[in-house]
């Protein structure tokens, strides 16, 4: 592997068994389904600090699909 483009991370099987399923279901890769959540991640966090407004809602919507909620097992 080229570790000058690509890293492995290490995550609890339960996220990624989460994670996989997710990205079969919206027809990307793995790697592509990290990537929205990340990008939805940094969009919530920058949108945060713009509008001085500590913990506001923020839009469940990526290029026009829902971003779908994953649930945490007990």
């Amino acid at each position: 592997m080229d570790t000058t483009r690509w890293k492995s991370i290490l995550v609890p099987r339960e996220v990624y068994e989460e994670i996989k399923e997710l990205s079969k279901n919206e027809g990307r890769t793995i790697g592509g389904q990290l990537r929205l959540v990340f990008d939805w991640y940094r969009d919530s966090k920058k949108g945060s600090a713009d509008d001085n407004q500590g913990d506001r809602a923020v839009s469940q919507k990526i290029g026009g699909k829902p971003v779908p909620k994953v649930r945490a097992k007990a």
